[in-house]
């Protein structure tokens, strides 16, 4: 992990984004222990092992985004042409292509930061806002204030935008495992086909994004870094 003074600041910059905005008030008097829960390290959930990504816990899915996935680009191609689709929110925004092409580098940037650690996307959003703020110059959330009128709604924004990535990733990389393993074609949409790559487009070569379903709504997504894996399409059952 980077310096652990440059953590602490992003960490308790996203306690302080708990605690302004979310609804919950109970999870806002504990916005500590509530952020700090949901950092994770890899080891809790899976471990790689000559070349494999083995769980260590119990977990209902797990998704791979990377140059090395089995015919990845061929399954992309095969996207259907419709709309990006993302929400009612940036949806309507002008810019929203740049908004979603920002969000996932900041996305990875802060997996980046926190090397070796999963973030639930419960406080992911809170998390790469605090990340950008200290370390990016605000550069990211700074297009987003642009487009909606307060605080409280780029909040919203990025929840709204974060849960469309993830579900998009989990999505797609459910269709080109049918595909390669089952040979069940089930094109990827337009969204699908946007989000993944872009993710493609911000990933080096030896890096793996990888999403965890750990439990029902409790997605954690890492980076891991300079290994070569083996099995990119994973089956759990």
């Amino acid at each position: 992990m980077n310096s652990i003074n440059a953590i602490n600041k992003v960490i308790n910059n996203a306690i302080s984004k708990v605690r302004l905005f979310e609804p919950n008030s109970l999870i806002r008097e504990r916005a500590d222990l509530f952020v700090k829960i949901h950092i994770i390290p890899v080891n809790q959930l899976v471990r790689i092992e000559n070349g494999m990504i083995i769980p260590v816990a119990y977990i209902i899915d797990l998704a791979v985004i990377s140059h090395s996935v089995v015919r990845i680009k061929d399954y992309l191609e095969m996207h259907e042409s419709d709309e990006l689709s993302l929400g009612k929110r940036v949806g309507k925004a002008k810019n929203k292509d740049l908004l979603v092409t920002n969000y996932i580098d900041l996305i990875i940037r802060t997996l980046r930061f926190f090397n070796d650690y999963f973030i639930c996307r419960h406080v992911l959003d809170h998390v790469a806002w605090a990340y950008d703020e200290i370390i990016g110059n605000s550069a990211v959330i700074n297009l987003f204030k642009r487009e909606f009128r307060d605080d409280r709604e780029v909040d919203k924004a990025l929840n709204e935008l974060s849960k469309h990535i993830i579900a998009s990733i989990m999505d797609f990389y459910n269709g080109v495992r049918m595909w390669v393993l089952n040979h069940e074609l089930r094109r990827p949409s337009y969204t699908q086909y946007f989000i993944v790559n872009e993710i493609l487009k911000k990933l080096s070569l030896n890096e793996h994004l990888t999403v965890v379903e750990a439990n029902e709504d409790y997605f954690y997504l890492g980076l891991f870094k300079d290994v070569s894996l083996m099995n990119t399409l994973i089956k759990l059952s």
